[in-house]
C-alpha cells in the first residue's frame, strides 16, 4: 500500500524500438527509454531535444499582430511618446515587464513600468488605474502577462486615443478587447508553433522583433518567468530555459547573484530546480508582502550596493512569508480536523486579519496534506472575507464554487485555484451549501491520485552514472518531468529525522549488500512513527546529486513509500443473529452504515450508540461493526482499504429488503422474456400476474424485467398496455441502470452474505494484501 499515490509504471517501449534508438544515437538504453516515453523517437527529434539551439527559435512575426505591435512601439519611441508597461505581481509578470523595459531602453526609448497591487488593484487591467494613466498623459500602454480580460479598460483607453498593445498568454475569453494589437500564442485562428509560451516568453518574442534578433542578455529573465509559471518546457520554452540557465551560470545579473548568496546557492550549479524552489518563491514574496514593482527594479539594477540591500530585503520577506504561512497553518489545524471527522469534502477555514498574501500557499498545503479541496479566508475589519482556494487532482473547484456564486462580490480562477470575496456573515451558510452540491458529494477524497514512475531500480543502480545519463534530458519541468524512480530491492533500511535540530524532515537509509542509498523526505517528519512501525517495501522519488564539502552523493527526493499492507483483523460473524436490535444494543463497537436511511434510523432510536457513515474519516477508530450491506462490492473494498488501522471488524450486513439482493435471472430467462413481449402486442399491464406465471417468474421478478426493458426502450407502458418497440436499438442489459444496480447487489449477496465465514475472511484478507 502506498501512502499518497496510486503508482503505475509508465508505458514501456518494445525492445526493438529501444534498440533502434540506441543504435541510431549511441545513447544508453535508459535514456532511450525515457526519450521514447516522451514521444521522441526519430533521430532528428532526439537531436533537437538534447541539443536545443537559439537558431531554432521561431520567427517572432509568426505571432498574431506582432507587426502591428512593433510598428506602434517603434513609432512611440521615435516620437518620444509616454509609454507605460503594465505587468503582474508574480515572477512571470515581473520578468515580462523587465524584459520589455530593457528592450525599449536598449533602442533608445523610455518606458515606465507599473505593477498592480495584489490586494487593491487585483489581477489584470484595472479601470481606475487606466483612468489615471490617461490623465497622466500616457499615449501607449503595453500589457505583459495580462490584458486579454481587460475588455472595458482597453475600450476606455482606446476611446481616449491611448493605444493599448496586449501581450499575454492566459486563457482567452469569449470576447476579446479591441486593442491596437493582441500578441498571444493561442490567438484564435493563429498557428504559432509554440502555443505554450509564458508571459516572459511572449515578452521575449516582442523584444526579439523590436531588436531584430533574440536578445541573449535577456535570456535569463525569460528562463526565470518560464520556469516559475510552470508552462511546458518543450519547443521554444526548452530553448529559452536551457540558454537562460547557461547565462546565469556564466554571467549572472547582479540581483540574481546576490539572491543566490542569500539562498546559499552556488551560481555554477544554478538549474531549473534552483528557480522553482529557491529563486521564484523569494521573488514571489515581493508581490505577496511588498510592492511587486520593487521586484522589477531588483532584476534590472546595475548598482551593486542596491542589489545587495535588495537581496537582503527579499530574503527577509521570504522568511516572513514562511513564518506567516506556518502560523496560519497551525491556527487552522483544529478546524480542519473537525471538518475531516465530520466528513466534509471541501475544507473551509477563516480567521481574522490573516495576511492575504499567503492564503493561497496555506490552502495548497492543507489540500496536499488532507487530499481535500481547501478554501482559506481572511476576515477583514469591514466584515468582508477574502479567500484563496486550491483543489486536488481531477476536481474542478472553479465549477463547484461557481455554483454558489450568488454569495460573492468578486470571484475568479480556474479548475485548480480560485480567489473570491464575500461577506463574513455568509460563510457558514455558503460552506454548507457548497458541500451539499451533487458534484461535491460525488468527490472521492479517499481515492489516491494516479502517478507514474519511469524506472524500477535496485539500490546499486541509483548511482552517479545514472544521474549523468538523466541530466542529458534536463532542463526538467512540465512536459518533461524529472524521471521518477521506484526503489524496491534492498535488504534493510532505517528511518529517522534528518539532522539533529528539527523534526520536520526524514531520512531513510537503504542498504542492499554493499551498496547504500539515502532517501530524504522533506516535510515527512510527522510520519516517522508510522514508517518505523510498518514495513517499507519500496520508495518512490527523484534522483538528485547532493554536494557537501566537495563530496557528491546521490540521494532520492522522497515522494511516496509502499508499506506492507497486511493487517491482523479480529473478524466476528454476526450475520445470522435473529435479533438486529439485540445486536445493536449488545455491541460496544462503533456502528458503521453504508445506507444513510439506516444510519438516521438507528441514530434516532439509539442516541447513546456511536454511529458513522462508511464514507467518513475513521482513522482514529480501530474497532467497528458494519451494520448494513454496501450497494456494491467496490464500496466494501474501499472501506477496508481506507481503514487499515482496524483491529476488530464485526459483520452484520443487515437489510430490510433481502429479496433485492437475491434477484438473479439467467441469460436464457432474459431472452425468453424479450421474445414473449415482442410476440405479444399490447398486453394489459394489469395482467402481470398471468404473464409472470406463464414465464415462470414471480411478480417481483416480472416487474424487475419490465423496468429494465423500459429503460432500454424495449417495452413501454402506454394507456395501461405493454407495447414493445418496433425497432430495437443495439443495447446490452448493462446499459440499464436498474440492471446494473441489481447485479451489484447480487454480487454483494454472493461474496459477503451467502458465503462461508472462512471464505469471507479470506476475501477480506485478500483486499488488505492488495492495498
Amino acid at each position: 500500500m502506498s501512502l499518497k499515490f496510486n503508482w503505475q509504471p509508465t508505458s514501456q517501449a518494445h525492445v526493438t524500438e529501444l534498440e533502434q534508438i540506441t543504435q541510431n544515437t549511441g545513447l544508453s538504453p535508459v535514456v532511450a527509454r525515457l526519450l521514447w516515453q516522451r514521444g521522441l523517437k526519430s533521430t532528428s527529434q532526439i537531436e533537437q531535444f538534447l541539443h536545443p539551439q537559439l537558431s531554432s527559435l521561431h520567427d517572432p512575426y509568426l505571432l498574431h499582430d506582432m507587426d502591428i505591435a512593433i510598428e506602434r512601439i517603434t513609432q512611440a519611441i521615435f516620437n518620444d511618446e509616454k509609454i507605460l508597461i503594465y505587468g503582474d505581481y508574480d515572477v512571470d509578470g515581473m520578468t515580462s515587464a523587465a524584459i520589455l523595459k530593457a528592450a525599449i531602453v536598449d533602442i533608445g526609448g523610455q518606458a515606465t513600468v507599473f505593477i498592480p497591487e495584489r490586494f487593491t488593484d487585483g489581477y489584470g487591467p484595472n479601470q481606475t488605474r487606466y483612468e489615471q494613466f490617461v490623465k497622466a498623459g500616457y499615449q501607449l500602454i503595453i500589457t505583459v502577462d495580462n490584458g486579454v480580460t481587460g475588455l472595458k479598460e482597453v475600450q476606455y483607453a482606446q476611446a481616449q486615443n491611448v493605444d493599448v498593445i496586449i501581450t499575454d498568454h492566459h486563457t482567452l475569453p469569449a470576447q476579446l478587447p479591441k486593442a491596437k494589437a493582441i500578441v498571444h500564442p493561442r490567438y484564435p485562428g493563429s498557428t504559432y508553433p509554440c502555443p505554450d509560451l509564458s508571459g516572459a516568453g511572449v515578452a521575449f518574442k516582442v523584444a526579439s522583433a523590436l531588436l531584430e534578433e533574440p536578445p541573449q542578455e535577456l535570456l535569463d529573465l525569460a528562463a526565470l518567468g518560464t520556469v516559475a509559471d510552470m508552462v511546458k518546457l518543450t519547443d521554444e520554452n526548452r530553448i529559452l530555459v536551457t540558454w537562460g540557465l547557461k547565462q546565469i551560470q556564466i554571467q549572472p545579473r547582479l540581483g540574481i547573484e546576490e539572491l543566490c548568496q542569500q539562498a546559499h546557492v552556488n551560481v555554477a550549479d544554478f538549474d531549473e530546480e534552483t528557480i522553482g524552489f529557491q529563486i521564484a518563491p523569494r521573488l514571489n514574496a515581493i508581490g505577496r508582502l511588498d510592492k511587486a514593482i520593487n521586484g522589477v527594479k531588483f532584476l534590472l539594477t546595475e548598482d551593486v550596493q542596491l542589489a545587495k540591500a535588495s537581496a537582503k530585503r527579499v530574503e527577509a520577506l521570504n522568511q516572513q512569508r514562511k513564518k506567516l504561512t506556518a502560523e496560519i497553518v497551525a491556527a487552522t489545524d483544529s478546524t480542519v480536523q473537525k471538518q475531516l471527522t465530520k466528513g466534509q469534502k471541501i475544507i473551509v477555514v477563516a480567521g481574522e486579519n490573516w495576511h492575504q498574501g499567503v492564503l493561497g500557499i496555506v490552502a495548497g498545503k492543507i489540500a496536499e496534506k488532507t487530499n481535500h479541496p481547501t478554501i482559506v479566508l481572511t476576515i477583514l475589519a469591514d466584515g468582508k472575507a477574502v479567500g484563496s482556494a486550491r483543489s486536488i487532482a481531477d476536481f474542478n473547484l472553479y465549477q463547484a464554487l461557481a455554483a454558489v456564486k450568488q454569495y460573492y462580490q468578486n470571484f475568479g480562477g480556474h479548475a485548480q485555484a480560485c480567489g473570491l470575496t464575500m461577506d463574513e456573515k455568509d460563510i457558514s451558510t455558503w460552506s454548507e451549501q457548497l458541500n451539499k452540491l451533487a458534484v461535491v458529494k460525488l468527490l472521492d477524497v479517499t481515492k489516491k491520485p494516479k502517478q507514474y514512475y519511469d524506472l524500477a531500480l535496485d539500490v546499486s543502480q541509483a548511482n552517479t552514472d545514472l544521474m549523468q545519463q538523466l541530466q542529458l534530458l534536463a532542463p526538467f519541468g512540465q512536459g518533461n518531468l524529472l524521471p521518477v524512480v521506484k526503489i524496491n530491492h534492498f535488504n534493510s533500511y532505517s528511518v529517522g529525522y534528518l539532522g539533529k535540530k528539527g523534526q520536520d524532515h526524514l531520512k531513510i537509509s537503504l542498504q542492499h549488500d554493499q551498496h547504500s542509498l539515502e532517501v530524504v523526505g522533506f516535510n515527512w517528519g510527522q510520519l516517522l512513527d508510522q514508517l518505523q512501525s510498518d514495513t517499507i517495501t519500496a520508495v518512490y522519488g527523484t534522483l538528485k546529486q547532493h554536494r557537501w564539502r566537495n563530496h557528491a552523493q546521490i540521494q532520492v527526493n522522497l515522494q511516496d513509500v509502499d508499506l506492507n499492507g497486511t493487517i491482523k483483523l479480529k473478524i466476528q460473524d454476526l450475520r445470522e443473529s435473529s435479533s438486529v436490535r439485540a445486536k445493536l444494543l449488545q455491541t460496544d463497537n462503533n456502528l458503521v452504515f453504508f445506507q444513510k436511511k439506516y444510519f438516521n434510523q438507528v441514530k434516532e432510536l439509539y442516541p447513546q450508540v456511536q454511529c458513522f457513515l462508511a464514507e467518513q474519516n475513521l482513522k482514529n477508530i480501530d474497532h467497528v461493526t458494519l451494520v448494513d450491506r454496501p450497494p456494491n462490492i467496490e464500496a466494501f473494498e474501499k472501506f477496508i482499504q481506507q481503514n487499515p488501522q482496524l483491529s476488530e471488524l464485526n459483520l452484520m450486513f443487515y437489510t430490510k429488503y433481502p429479496h433485492y439482493y437475491q434477484l438473479q435471472l439467467p441469460p436464457p430467462t432474459w431472452h425468453q422474456c424479450l421474445k414473449y413481449f415482442l410476440n405479444h402486442q399490447a398486453l394489459p399491464s394489469k395482467n402481470l400476474k398471468a404473464i409472470a406465471q406463464y414465464l415462470g417468474l414471480s411478480i417481483f421478478e416480472i416487474k424487475f424485467v419490465l423496468t429494465v426493458f423500459s429503460e432500454l426502450d424495449f417495452v413501454k407502458i402506454r394507456d395501461g398496455l405493454l407495447v414493445p418497440t418496433t425497432k430495437l436499438a443495439a443495447q446490452q442489459l448493462t446499459d440499464s441502470p436498474t440492471y446494473c444496480k441489481i447485479r451489484d447487489l447480487a454480487e454483494v449477496e454472493q461474496k459477503l452474505v451467502n458465503v462461508q465465514f472462512d471464505d469471507l475472511v479470506k476475501f477480506i484478507n485478500q483486499i488488505t494484501n492488495d492495498i
